[in-house]
């Protein structure tokens, strides 16, 4: 059992929501409690949210975690919760987790701060609340009933807590090189998976949902001259139509790394973010998840793939569950470029499902209790087992983080010929009806990167010079301009 049954593994990492807001209300223990968990536990347990349990507090009121989100002054529509867009930095996520920004030695991590922290964005009084509240099965149908019909992770942590860019670092390299935030769009140096599939002879790409280009390409120089390997996301849905029998170029590489839609490009209707982040419209998250996963359920040859599902980081979305310490520094860049932070604990805690015809139905997995708990390292070092990719040690991504992460062949149960056939009819249940689009929606440090990418590749202007514009872009409208400046936008 477990990944000798695979031949293609494929990824789709979606942005900025924690485990709770998404699946916080996946299971009850009580009521409906899960079929299995990995390490086997007796009875399966589940570690999700209750009503009237967790809380936060601000000017002296408190406030429990609760389900459905509901209309603010600040977010007419319940399914762009929270809007506006949370803090993400390191300074702010270290105070969602401990209640302080400065924490002690002593300190422990209690998930205090979250109400505070969004406190200070610009967001009303009243709507401050909104952080509280999250998604449950109803509202958000596509990723709770793959988790409920698949396995999903409980146990799964951003690997820093901070944002984006570091974060996607240890997906594809087991580092961020040294960096705790986003950096004013400056790229990463080293060395990532992709290389190392391609210098070992595996095949890989990467597929993205965009008119612009790959956030990944553009992230990791050392991937430049892979452009080949680069493919629109139509791409992905053609090979996974392919015969069982095809030629392998027919067919998903064997490692598959898939982006969703992180900005608009002009403002219609199937041209907008897709990617999960407040204060995108998570039904527009719902509907690309289910593409993605109805393209392997219907290809004929699903039962040699495995699809991962997660998200970089939990965008400053409460979570109640505490992040670990003892995390293995990651390398290159085992302490913080300010060298204030040794990457020494996790960030907070995300959504992570595994679908495979080779998963028991209704799992709950979590990492052993002597062992690290999974992170995005963990997706590195299943790749790393499954395809001997350290054979030769001076091949592979010589991370810490990555050797001590626990992989994912665990979870495939199921023995070949005992397969699971009942890949559920998935669809997205909520609508969309054209009111999340606007154009004054501000800017995240993603889509900045990705508009100075795409300028760059119009003009011989000095990269530094289209940073420094980029950076200082505030909404759609702004960036749309800034790439299109004789439209009408």
């Amino acid at each position: 059992m477990g990944m000798e049954n695979i031949e293609h593994v494929v990824v789709v990492m979606f942005e900025n929501r924690s485990f709770d807001n998404l699946l916080g209300w996946l299971y009850d223990n009580t009521t409906d409690p899960p079929k299995l968990n990995i390490p086997t536990q007796n009875p399966p347990t589940f570690d999700g949210l209750k009503a009237n349990i967790y809380s936060n507090t601000l000017n002296g009121e408190q406030v429990f975690a609760s389900h459905p989100p509901t209309k603010w002054p600040s977010c007419p529509n319940p399914n762009q919760t929270p809007t506006p867009d949370p803090q993400e930095v390191f300074d702010d996520v270290t105070f969602q987790i401990f209640g302080t920004q400065s924490p002690q030695p002593a300190d422990m991590p209690n998930m205090s701060g979250f109400l505070q922290n969004y406190a200070t964005t610009n967001v009303d009084a009243q709507s401050v609340k909104q952080i509280m509240q999250s998604y449950g099965p109803k509202e958000a149908n596509v990723i709770n009933g793959l988790a409920r019909n698949f396995a999903v992770c409980d146990a799964w942590f951003a690997s820093v807590p901070s944002q984006t860019w570091p974060n996607r670092g240890f997906v594809h390299t087991g580092s961020s090189d040294g960096h705790v935030n986003n950096d004013n769009l400056e790229w990463y140096h080293i060395p990532t998976i992709f290389n190392v599939l391609q210098d070992q002879g595996k095949s890989w790409a990467i597929f993205y949902n965009s008119g612009v280009n790959s956030f990944t390409y553009l992230q990791f120089p050392y991937i430049g001259g892979l452009r080949d390997n680069v493919k629109q996301y139509l791409k992905f849905l053609d090979l996974c139509k392919a015969a069982p029998d095809a030629d392998s170029s027919a067919k998903l590489p064997a490692y598959s790394f898939v982006e969703p839609r992180f900005m608009a490009s002009w403002f219609g209707l199937d041209d907008q973010p897709n990617d999960y982040h407040p204060p995108h419209n998570i039904c527009r998250g719902e509907q690309f998840l289910a593409e993605v996963y109805q393209a392997i359920r219907n290809s004929l040859y699903r039962d040699k793939i495995m699809l991962i599902i997660t998200f970089d980081e939990h965008g400053g979305c409460y979570d109640h569950v505490l992040p670990p310490a003892g995390a293995k520094p990651p390398m290159p860049g085992p302490v913080s470029r300010d060298g204030k932070f040794m990457f020494d604990r996790f960030g907070v805690r995300v959504p992570a499902i595994v679908v495979s015809s080779y998963v028991e139905p209704g799992t709950v997995f979590r990492a052993g209790p002597a062992e690290a708990p999974y992170d995005h390292a963990s997706i590195p070092a299943t790749l790393r087992d499954w395809l001997n990719l350290a054979d030769d040690p001076g091949k592979f991504l010589p991370s810490p983080r990555i050797a001590a992460a626990p992989t994912l062949d665990r979870v495939l149960v199921r023995a070949k010929g005992n397969e699971n056939g009942n890949w559920p009819d998935i669809v997205a249940n909520c609508i969309i009806d054209g009111s999340d689009i606007y154009s004054d929606i501000p800017l995240n440090d993603v889509q900045r990167g990705l508009v100075a990418a795409a300028k760059m590749n119009q003009t011989t202007t000095h990269p530094g010079f289209v940073n420094i514009q980029a950076a200082q872009l505030g909404t759609m409208k702004d960036a749309a301009g800034f790439l299109h400046p004789d439209a009408e936008i």
